[in-house]
């Protein structure tokens, strides 16, 4: 009888020994499929960031027209980036008087520098919201086949416009007594004479 009961004891125990190993076996599988699949994803993102050349700072102030619409790109106010930073600050001042000015952020590349920058503008993005309010309002919305985040402030009348063009170039634009409207029509000119067939 109590060989019995030491079988029956010993049994039990190699079962639940064999269900934990097909648990954890199954566990480490699932977390092998999930880091190949990120693995895959990564590289795809990557694969399609990769696809499209780097240009510096000043490359990119190259293409940038001095006039755009209304507004004069101010030479003194341009900013380049870095080795790390391919990026390129401009002012646009409106001929007519100082009080209308836009300025202008393009983001591009492949660096943690640049990829951080591009991450704040998708993470805007992807918050999908709309909000209005007294103030203004903010909206995430498809404008000419760009998701943008768009924000407008009735109280001091400024706009912003975050988007990225073409999954290259990182863009943001900032209009001091402009709405929302105004600044689309710079962003317009923008995109088709300085960023698109790069």
């Amino acid at each position: 009888m109590k060989h019995i009961l030491k079988l029956s004891l010993l049994a039990f125990i190699i079962t639940l020994m064999s269900c934990k190993e097909d648990k954890a076996s199954a566990q480490i599988n699932a977390e092998n499929t999930a880091e190949t699949e990120q693995s895959n994803s990564v590289e795809v993102e990557q694969g399609t960031v990769a696809n499209f050349k780097t240009y510096t700072g000043k490359e990119l102030n190259d293409w940038l027209p001095d006039t755009i619409l209304e507004y004069v790109k101010e030479p003194t106010s341009l900013e380049f980036g870095s080795e790390t930073l391919h990026q390129i600050k401009a002012y646009y001042q409106y001929k007519a008087g100082h009080e209308k000015y836009i300025e202008l952020e393009i983001t591009n590349g492949q660096s943690e520098e640049d990829l951080s920058i591009k991450s704040s503008i998708v993470q805007r993005i992807e918050m999908n919201f709309a909000e209005d309010s007294e103030d203004g309002y903010t909206k995430v919305h498809k404008r000419n086949n760009v998701e943008v985040f768009e924000m407008q402030g009735n109280y001091n009348n400024s706009s912003t416009l975050q988007y990225v063009f073409n999954n290259q170039f990182y863009v943001r634009l900032d209009g001091s007594n402009l709405n929302a409207e105004e600044l689309w029509q710079f962003a317009n000119q923008l995109n088709d004479k300085a960023l698109t067939n790069r």
